[in-house]
């Protein structure tokens, strides 16, 4: 949880690792091309920091789609732009979210 300090980039890192050894391992197997991985966040993270440096939960996760005959690099829906004057800001670094989580089945 970030609702102090940012150790975000050393998440990142944790979940960049396991994921390489994982889809290692799936492809040592023969599998890698029918397997799909889709991560999503259970909410959204303010973009403002809190008063401890931290966020605070927000609207608007965000997902990831990987995998073998994944036809990706794309960004689905419409990416807002992120700052105070966008139509799609509240307050304190909240944004209304663009595109429903259930978009990625699509």
């Amino acid at each position: 949880d970030m609702h102090g300090g940012d150790e975000l980039a050393v998440h990142f890192q944790e979940l960049n690792a396991a994921l390489d050894r994982f889809i290692t391992e799936i492809k040592s197997q023969g599998l890698w091309e029918s397997t799909v991985i889709v991560q999503g966040s259970d909410f959204g993270r303010s973009l403002n920091p809190n008063s401890n440096m931290g966020t605070d939960h927000a609207w608007g996760g965000n997902y990831f789609m990987i995998g073998g005959s994944v036809n990706g690099a794309k960004i689905m829906g419409t990416f807002p732009k992120l700052s105070s004057d966008s139509v799609y800001w509240l307050e304190r670094g909240r944004m209304i979210p663009t595109t429903p989580w259930e978009s990625v089945w699509n």
